[in-house]
Formats: structure tokens, C-alpha cells, sequence
């Protein structure tokens, strides 16, 4: 599967959950209740920006918190290291 047709499949996808989503919802409610107040753009805001920023910085604050500190070897002297000469190699 190429990766336009994969996007195509993820936008479709995505277009009729948005479709079929309400429309059953609708269909389930009753008729007699009162329609509430939606949220205003304060809370619509908060829910669609404020709540992923702070999964963002709980998952960053616990990265920072579990993050290993690796050991760096020092750099390389300058000195050579000659093996003895009464030691024969194999």
C-alpha cells in the first residue's frame, strides 16, 4: 500500500467517524430534554489546548525525571603504549 492511498484511508476514515458519530448520537436522544448551554471558548480552549500542554509537560517533567546519566570516558592522552617485546604474539 503506497503512502497516498494510506492517507487517503486515514482521511476518509477520519471524515466518516465524524458523519456516522452524531448521527447515531442524535438518534439516541430523546426529544424532551433541554438543550444545556455549550461550553464557552474559554473551556473549548482550555480542553483542546490546555489539557494536551500539560500531557506534554508531565511526559517531558518524567523523561527529565528517568533520563540515565551515561558515562563519558576523558578524552585520549597523548602517551603510547608500547607492549613489552618478551611477550610473543599468538
Amino acid at each position: 500500500m503506497s503512502t497516498p492511498a494510506r492517507l487517503l484511508a486515514i482521511v476518509t476514515s477520519a471524515l466518516a467517524m465524524l458523519v456516522v458519530a452524531p448521527a447515531a448520537a442524535l438518534a439516541d436522544a430523546p426529544t424532551s430534554w433541554e438543550s444545556e448551554e455549550g461550553l464557552d471558548w474559554l473551556g473549548y480552549s482550555v480542553l483542546l489546548v490546555g489539557i494536551p500542554a500539560a500531557l506534554f509537560v508531565v511526559i517531558w517533567l518524567f523523561s527529565l525525571a528517568t533520563a540515565r546519566r551515561n558515562y563519558v570516558p576523558p578524552a585520549p592522552g597523548s602517551e603510547i603504549h608500547v607492549a613489552r617485546s618478551d611477550v610473543q604474539a599468538h
